[in-house]
């Protein structure tokens, strides 16, 4: 008989994966197919530059699992306040939009809290995302901010996008909206407004503490390991021919995991190819100045003519991630095959970003670039189309009667955040000891 490598076989060395490794009280193991594990919670960069796979920040109303990422850090950590502006027509306004009218003209400040107080979109419930949007902040927020941008960073009509992530874009109260229209300072969602970071080594530094409980625990974490195959055993499950668990635990994209497997549904299959997503390319420009560029910790960009979605500015998270006197840019941009974009060799698409900095005064035309990379990420972003729920719930049905489980954003197929990753993690791993 084969012995059990372990109790727990975990797929994917992401922020999922380890954290789950990292709270288990049972026998674990996890399978990380890269050299480098993390997922999405990486950072890269060289020479002294370093940026982060996206603006990852630690925040959350969970203050059990904020707690939770703050210890793993253990002196690695600072808390920061965060400073993020929409550049909206060559002005800063402050975010989220509806807390920075009164940096609008006086006429578009005024358009967009009449229309918010006189809304007459049609209530719930709410076929498609677009008609969320006017309904709950207006026509006057909803033309000016969230469509351009929604379309920009989703790269579909928001006629075409459901509702079931819609809590991610919280109804504003409406003295808010009111008291931000007359210029009175408010802050809008608090418990984003101050977050933690690592102070050394990105956002990387947290999944990497998480590798080092599970090892402390006594857990095993593989990497270069690519799961191809995964068959029933009469304990449980076996891996690749070579590797038996008797729980199985996947934090793989979907489609690539169940074509790991044998005799899957047909129907199952087809709602996993039907599953969109966007993926990522991550400019980091390191530049020769840090005065000016460190103040704002993001920047978002509706304005479709501009590649980049978000601008963050990495010193605002860390000091440490560019060289004394240098800032290190962080641009993302959403994309998929044959838009243009993700054709684009890296050099060309980070001549481009740099020029478009320039171009709406981000840089300045006197500033130098000393080092350059772009990071690309194939599953990057979950797309909740209109057929997004019926498969959905088809795939995790049949995963379940399996007795499988599946914890993280492209395992579960849902747009969250690290906090909401680890606590799916944490109640899992307390169901898996219990049984």
């Amino acid at each position: 008989m084969r012995a059990m490598n372990a109790d727990v076989g975990i797929l994917g060395g992401g922020l999922s994966g380890l954290s789950l490794a990292a709270l288990l009280g049972r026998d674990a193991e996890v399978l990380e197919a890269t050299d480098t594990p993390g997922g999405l919670a990486r950072t890269f960069g060289r020479n002294g530059f370093l940026s982060d796979i996206g603006g990852h920040i630690m925040f959350s109303k969970d203050q059990e699992v904020l707690d939770l990422m703050v210890a793993a850090l253990g002196d690695n950590v600072a808390k920061r306040r965060r400073n993020n502006k929409i550049l909206y027509q060559g002005r800063y306004v402050k975010y989220p939009f509806e807390n920075g009218l009164d940096a609008l003209p006086k006429e578009d400040a005024y358009d967009c809290l009449i229309s918010f107080l006189q809304n007459d979109a049609k209530p719930p419930p709410h076929a498609n995302f677009e008609e969320w949007m006017y309904f709950t902040l207006g026509r006057g927020i909803t033309d000016r901010y969230l469509l351009p941008y929604n379309r920009k960073i989703w790269k579909r009509d928001p006629k075409q996008m459901g509702t079931e992530w819609v809590e991610r874009v919280p109804r504003p109260p409406l003295e808010d909206v009111v008291k931000s229209a007359i210029g009175i300072e408010t802050e809008g969602y608090l418990h984003q407004l101050y977050f933690h970071y690592p102070i050394h080594g990105g956002i990387e530094s947290l999944p990497r503490a998480f590798a080092a409980q599970a090892r402390a625990r006594g857990h095993r974490v593989v990497t270069g390991c690519r799961v191809e195959k995964i068959r029933r055993s009469a304990g449980g499950w076996v891996v690749n021919d070579e590797r038996e668990y008797r729980h199985l635990v996947t934090t793989m994209p979907i489609l690539p995991f169940l074509l790991t497997l044998a005799d899957v549904p047909g129907p199952v299959m087809e709602a996993a190819r039907k599953l969109e997503y966007n993926s990522l390319r991550v400019v980091m420009l390191g530049i020769d100045r840090r005065e000016g560029l460190d103040e704002l910790t993001a920047a978002y960009v509706p304005d479709p003519a501009l590649l980049a979605h978000r601008v963050c500015f990495n010193n605002a998270f860390s000091p440490e991630l560019a060289p004394p006197g240098c800032a290190s840019l962080q641009c993302e941009i959403t994309t998929n095959p044959g838009d243009g974009v993700f054709e684009l060799d890296d050099d060309t698409l980070a001549a481009r970003v740099h020029a478009e900095l320039v171009s709406v005064g981000i840089l300045r035309a006197t500033d130098r670039v000393v080092e350059q990379m772009v990071q690309r990420e194939r599953f990057a972003y979950v797309v909740y189309d209109l057929g997004y729920a019926a498969r959905v719930k088809l795939i995790a049905d049949y995963l379940a009667s399996l007795g499988m489980h599946a914890a993280g954003r492209f395992a579960e197929y849902r747009y969250i955040n690290m906090d909401a990753c680890i606590r799916r993690t944490l109640d899992l791993s307390r169901e898996l000891d219990r049984g």
